[in-house]
């Protein structure tokens, strides 16, 4: 693991006055859940106040959505803060956590896996070094100059962000795994940056998976079914 000293010097000059786009739309998404899942936890807690095995249920199956939803949450807000210029201890003194903490799991957030390494034994551990923190920067400081106010715009053949983009990228992948540098080569009408986030958007809902640092493909298709046997209600 790096030391403290070098993290110490991962604030660099290119900063963001706004969020990224990419990562301002998911955190809303975000907070659009939590209001239904509070939202549902009071309906099912009020309808059955009386029903101990339903009511704990429900509190249960709310308080560890909205665990995983609050760490989700953190890491993007961390990204976000590394993006606009603070060092890994300036997060840390204010998280109240260590430097090697948040150098550890800030890779794991959407904002910054395409620019994290893989590290350790297995490859489990990602990792997002002075460079590839000044690579995000950069490109999400150019997505930000590209449109008014920091949201994604067109430029050259039009950077469609969204459903098309999302579209797109498994019909690049039919034909096998690959890296990123040919993921983008493959779509020149749409930013790096747009096509990195999406993957790691597409990765989380299991519609790609990485398969290696900087190489996707699409998840494996279901058992193919018994040619002697019909289709069953589970087949897709």
């Amino acid at each position: 693991m790096g030391n403290l000293d070098s993290l110490s010097q991962m604030s660099r000059p290119i900063k963001l006055r706004r969020p990224p786009q990419f990562t301002a739309e998911i955190v809303a998404d975000a907070r659009e859940r939590l209001r239904d899942l509070l939202d549902d936890l009071e309906s099912i807690t009020g309808e059955h106040a009386d029903d101990a095995e339903v009511w704990g249920s429900a509190v249960t199956t709310a308080g560890w959505e909205i665990a995983s939803l609050g760490q989700w949450l953190g890491l993007e807000g961390e990204a976000v803060l590394l993006l606009g210029g603070a060092s890994y201890p300036e997060i840390a003194e204010h998280q109240g956590t260590s430097a090697s903490a948040v150098y550890g799991r800030v890779g794991r957030s959407l904002t910054l896996a395409p620019y994290a390494h893989a590290s350790g034994a297995d490859g489990a551990v990602t990792r997002v070094s002075a460079e590839g923190l000044d690579q995000a920067r950069a490109e999400y400081a150019e997505e930000a100059r590209s449109g008014p106010e920091g949201a994604p715009a067109p430029e050259g053949g039009g950077d469609q962000v969204g459903e098309s983009l999302v579209e797109r990228l498994p019909e690049v992948l039919r034909g096998g795994r690959l890296r990123t540098t040919e993921i983008v080569a493959a779509l020149p009408g749409y930013r790096r940056s747009s096509v990195l986030s999406t993957l790691s958007v597409l990765a989380r809902q299991g519609r790609v998976v990485r398969v290696g640092h900087g190489v996707y493909a699409l998840p494996d298709p279901d058992p193919v079914a018994d040619p002697d046997r019909d289709a069953g209600p589970g087949a897709r």
